[in-house]
């Protein structure tokens, strides 16, 4: 008999393969085969799941401003609502929450930018200008400076 516990974590790997989130994440995050998780993405996509190097940060997902003030905006909602806790429902629930507000943003990207703010890899600072709470990364040009108002951080 499947616990209701190994249901739900059955029923988030489903809804993160539906979302694209990428197997390697979603097998960390449920604790599911491989196997299993690539037959379903194959059932729900009509493709195999991509292989490949996952990226290093959430700096890679930062291109423009624009990029940079969404996975901010992302990651400051993540943890106002789940505090530092990064589990599947919490991820699935927040960019559900996110994308009916603010529209279209890759799973993956929201992935890292919360688990990075977590690990500190990066920061999520608070301009001092406008207050907003904005990922900030000294070595990147993008992450600099405020992505709200362009205030620059003093570092």
């Amino acid at each position: 008999m499947v616990a209701l516990v190994e249901l739900e974590s059955l029923q988030l790997a489903h809804d993160l393969i539906q979302t694209g989130l990428r197997l390697s994440i979603v097998r960390g995050m449920t604790r599911i085969g491989t196997r299993t998780l690539r037959q379903w993405w194959k059932d729900v996509h009509g493709v195999r799941p991509s292989n490949g190097k996952l990226p290093e940060s959430v700096l890679s997902f930062i291109k423009d401003k624009d990029s940079a003030a969404r996975l901010s905006a992302f990651a400051a909602l993540h943890r106002r609502v789940n505090g530092m806790n990064l589990s599947a429902a919490s991820l699935l629930t927040t960019w559900r929450e996110f994308q009916r507000i603010c529209g279209p943003m890759d799973i993956n990207a929201a992935y890292f930018a919360v688990r990075d703010v977590r690990a500190r890899i990066v920061m999520l600072s608070k301009c001092p200008v406008c207050h907003a709470a904005f990922i900030y990364d000294v070595g990147s040009r993008h992450t600099g400076q405020c992505p709200f108002c362009d205030t620059k951080v003093l570092g």
